[in-house]
């Protein structure tokens, strides 16, 4: 609930009235921004609480003035009097004794809730009784909560004093209910479209709601591009109380399209007293003074009004408008609305121009897409079709919206009309397939067709870009294929080529991949010195794309070393330096959020709920991502709803491969909690799949699913032992060594090619740790040394050493070295908790409990049915070993331990050793 705050302060009010403590809460927010609703909730808890509860509403006084008319909802009657009878001012004040009195004695049983609605409605009797009322607050244990319209309130409203006196007692607290924030609005409409609608619609929703509840609804029930009727009529209904020339001002405004100047509102309605109009429209809260001149309360006001336009009004304002506007974005706008298509083309261009100096893709990329819907219907566009397709695809790129930059990719090779700008084109469509990791063939292709068209024509920047970009070969190749000395040797050849045409950009990025090359050559503070080079050096220049590549690359180099504090810090940089050049939301500013996120997440300096990063301002592609990336945090903090929903509406969008893999990596997790071994390892095996078609290995990520999967397994193969069914034991054991030894394949081939860094990657070591330890417990062995390695392996990633730690401790324990046992496994709890990895907290309770071991504030099960001794025989022999390995092992006589094990067989009704553990298994009496 996005009203957890405010509801809280009323609550406290209420419990404080409870105890004696009399008092008012003016709850203030604009029609719609949820008052009615956020009171509701409140009396119907109160009700729940025993309190009574009487509400009155005001109406609007020019439909029905009447006095007192929320008292007598509230009260069912006037005691004493009536306001009929009120002659004289004696007459009045025994009235408000009445009800005072009243309210004293009801109060005098029970807490008593007085909720007001709509004061900016009350009528002058009302208000001077809520005045007295208020005014004589002390120890009865009585609450008054009234509700009214900010934007109801002008500068004369006749409720604006009564608000003056009550703000002075002391008695009076005022809380503003503000539209939701964005995350706040997109997790409501949500909520209340059932998540029915598309990302784009729910969006659209937000924005033109602006966080107003009421008309979130309306929109959703209109689902459509207008303003709803009912919505429409309450929106013109102020409008309406407005003189005729302040009238004719806000209609005016209304075609702006955003906020409007006083020069252009003047220009437009030639008013000789247009002050006087905007004064009228300002005071009565329609209009609201902004930077430049003035704009509407509310954009969905601005819409109804503009919607009540007849058609050739809406033609003449916007003609109105394209004489006397100055910016290109403007005068696009104003054109195209006045069916000026040539201007409006013209304009759209110079707008897509100028936003691209003013560094903001997401209006580029607006301007530059209507310029080329408007090109077929301009004689001499003066541009080529070509330019703007390439354009599009650069701006879409820079804004995060990468489905549509590859489309104009694709769509400028078609137009290119010489080999300089056939390559340039497939220059472009590369280097926006590159991130997907899925589109080899094609990238490939389109390389060796741009190298075709230029390798034979003289020296140009176009040429040295398609050299630099053939040094970057192994993104699409990769494996054993890769000639790296040859691959070095062609980075600087585009370097130099760069720099005898004049092109810096592409000798700087030719220098940022030199920098790859002599870091996969062991030479790694050179690999640092490079890349540090290449990123200051753009910086410096203005590439901002190739100064981001050259942080990102440094990112991954000092998380190849371990450096995870350094590589957080680079990609900080990254997100900081994007979003001053505009590329907040690009591949690699998206990319580096998601890495800072994970990363401090890895190393247990953020909890699971803090690694969940807000994507509600992010374009489509980009709110994916991160929000397939916030799945993993979701999992470890338990909220396996969330991931479910978020998950189907991800894939339902077919994002790119990388995003795809986080949703299975999550749903992997999610269910392994809840016990789904199969979906477990199915999750896992779909990523294996996408792993084994990379061009590049991805070792670390292969032996994390590995280990994953490998766990289920070993899991499934345990609960059969345990049901005596030993065809699906040996099933899981035989599809865990199988899927095992696909994932030390995907080692191998990054061994036998230039990926030997892959192998010396921490977080490859840790995963390798965690694949082995969790081998041995596939075979029933669960070795102690293997999970002490994966424990000590695990240093940097907090979530897996918690579970590596539980895991030892459960070895320990099957091995009868229950201190140890406990050391560890209190030590996995309290880290569990730090983290808030819930699913993780309750597992190692559960197993705490079952094995009799107090951690945190869990208590073991006290009505153990077994004696320490009889415990101890039971577990070794869960453990697999004979009755004399456990008379050795504890220290008893072979003909003891037999003992011991037939009470134990008794207590449980067992016929066989083997029944034994099962029946002990499945009454959770063994861990």
């Amino acid at each position: 609930m996005a009203r957890r705050t405010e509801l809280a302060a009323l609550e406290s009010a209420l419990a404080a009235a409870a105890d004696g403590r009399a008092g008012a809460v003016l709850l203030a927010g604009d029609a719609g921004v949820g008052k009615s609703r956020l009171l509701t909730e409140l009396t119907s808890r109160a009700r729940d609480d025993g309190v009574k509860v009487l509400t009155g509403r005001c109406l609007d006084v020019e439909r029905a003035g009447l006095p007192y008319l929320p008292f007598v909802e509230a009260l069912g009657r006037l005691p004493e009097s009536g306001a009929s009878r009120l002659d004289d001012a004696m007459e009045q004040l025994r009235l408000f004794e009445a009800v005072h009195t009243e309210l004293a004695d009801l109060s005098a049983d029970s807490c008593v809730l007085l909720a007001l609605e709509d004061l900016h409605w009350a009528d002058a009797a009302t208000r001077d009784l809520l005045l007295f009322l208020v005014s004589r607050l002390n120890r009865q244990r009585l609450l008054v909560v009234a509700t009214y319209r900010l934007d109801d309130l002008h500068r004369r409203h006749p409720l604006r004093p009564l608000l003056t006196e009550l703000a002075r007692l002391s008695t009076v607290d005022r809380i503003e209910l503000r539209p939701f924030d964005r995350a706040d609005a997109m997790a409501f409409v949500s909520a209340l479209s059932d998540s029915a609608l598309p990302d784009e619609t729910l969006r659209g929703i937000v924005d033109r709601s602006q966080g107003n509840a009421f008309f979130c609804e309306e929109l959703i029930a209109a689902y459509g591009s207008s303003v709803p009727a009912g919505l429409s009529d309450l929106l013109l209904a102020r409008v309406e109380r407005l003189g005729r020339n302040a009238q004719q001002v806000v209609r005016a405004a209304s075609g702006a399209g955003g906020e409007v100047e006083h020069s252009a509102l003047q220009a437009v309605t030639q008013l000789d007293d247009l002050d006087e109009a905007l004064r009228e429209a300002v005071q009565h809260n329609v209009l609201v003074a902004a930077d430049h001149g003035y704009a509407f309360r509310h954009a969905l006001l601005r819409e109804a009004v503009y919607e009540d336009l007849l058609p050739g009004e809406r033609v003449r304002l916007h003609a109105h408008y394209a004489r006397v506007v100055t910016s290109p974005a403007s005068l696009a706008y104003h054109a195209l609305q006045s069916h000026d298509l040539p201007t409006a083309f013209k304009a759209s261009v110079q707008a897509a121009e100028e936003a691209v100096e003013l560094r903001a893709p997401a209006e580029a990329l607006h301007h530059v897409e209507q310029a080329l819907q408007l090109f077929g219907a301009v004689r001499d566009p003066g541009v080529t079709e070509y330019s703007l397709q390439r354009l599009a695809s650069r701006m879409a790129s820079a804004a995060g919206e990468t489905e549509r930059a590859i489309a104009y990719a694709r769509s400028s090779i078609a137009l290119a009309d010489d080999p300089e700008s056939g390559a340039e084109a497939r220059h472009q469509l590369v280097v926006t397939l590159i991130p997907l990791e899925t589109a080899s063939a094609e990238i490939a292709a389109a390389v060796s067709e741009a190298w075709d068209l230029v390798k034979d024509r003289p020296p140009s920047v176009t040429r040295a870009k398609i050299l630099a970009l053939r040094a970057r070969e192994w993104a699409w190749y990769g494996g054993a294929v890769l000639d790296v000395e040859g691959l070095e040797r062609l980075a600087q050849q585009a370097r130099a080529a760069a720099i005898e045409v004049g092109a810096e950009d592409v000798a700087i990025d030719a220098l940022a991949t030199m920098a790859i090359y002599a870091e996969w050559r062991d030479r790694v503070e050179e690999a640092h010195e490079l890349g540090r080079a290449a990123a200051d050096r753009a910086a410096t220049i203005g590439a901002y794309n190739v100064e981001l590549r050259a942080l990102n690359n440094l990112t991954v180099n000092l998380a190849q070393r371990g450096l995870y504090r350094e590589a957080v810090a680079v990609a900080d940089e990254i997100v900081e330096r994007a979003a001053e050049v505009g590329l907040t939301w690009s591949e690699l500013a998206v990319e580096a959020r998601v890495t800072s996120n994970g990363v401090l997440f890895s190393l247990g300096a953020r909890t699971a709920a803090d690694a969940i990063t807000d994507h509600s301002a992010a374009p489509h592609w980009a709110a994916l991502r991160i929000e397939a990336a916030n799945l993993f945090p979701l999992a470890a903090a338990g909220r396996f709803a969330e991931v479910d929903e978020a998950a189907a509406r991800i894939l339902a969008n077919a994002p790119d491969a990388r995003t795809v893999v986080r949703v299975r990596l999550a749903l992997a997790e999610v269910a392994l909690w809840r016990g789904n071994l199969r979906q477990t390892a199915d999750e896992s095996i779909r990523v294996i799949d996408w792993l084994t078609d990379l061009p590049l290995p991805w070792v670390a990520l292969a032996w994390r699913v590995g280990a994953t999967a490998l766990c289920a397994l070993a899991d499934t193969a345990e609960h059969a032992w345990r049901r005596r069914d030993e065809k699906a034991a040996r099933d899981a054991v035989t599809e865990g060594e199988r899927l095992h030894d696909r994932v030390l394949s995907h080692g191998r081939y990054a061994l036998e090619g230039q990926w030997r860094e892959e192998m010396r990657n921490p977080e490859t070591i840790c995963m390798e740790a965690r694949m082995y330890a969790e081998l041995t417990r596939l075979h029933g062995e669960n070795d102690i040394e293997m999970w002490r390695t994966a424990v000590a392996k695990s240093a940097a990633f907090k979530y897996w050493q918690i579970s590596a730690r539980w895991r030892l401790a459960e070895a320990l324990h099957n091995d009868g070295r229950r201190d140890e046992a406990i050391a560890e496994l209190r030590t996995a709890h309290a880290d569990a908790v730090h983290m808030g990895a819930l699913p993780l907290r309750d597992a190692i309770e559960a197993w705490a409990k079952r094995a009799r071991i107090a951690v945190g504030d869990v208590e073991p099960d006290s009505d153990d049915l077994f004696t320490p001794r009889e415990r101890a025989v039971l577990e070794l022999v869960a453990s697999g070993l004979t009755n004399r390995q456990i008379g050795e092992r504890l220290y008893i006589s072979e003909k003891t331990a037999s003992v011991h094990l037939s009470r134990v067989m008794a207590k449980l009704g067992a016929g066989s050793r083997t029944e034994a553990v099962s029946l002990a298994y499945d009454r959770g009496l063994l861990a």
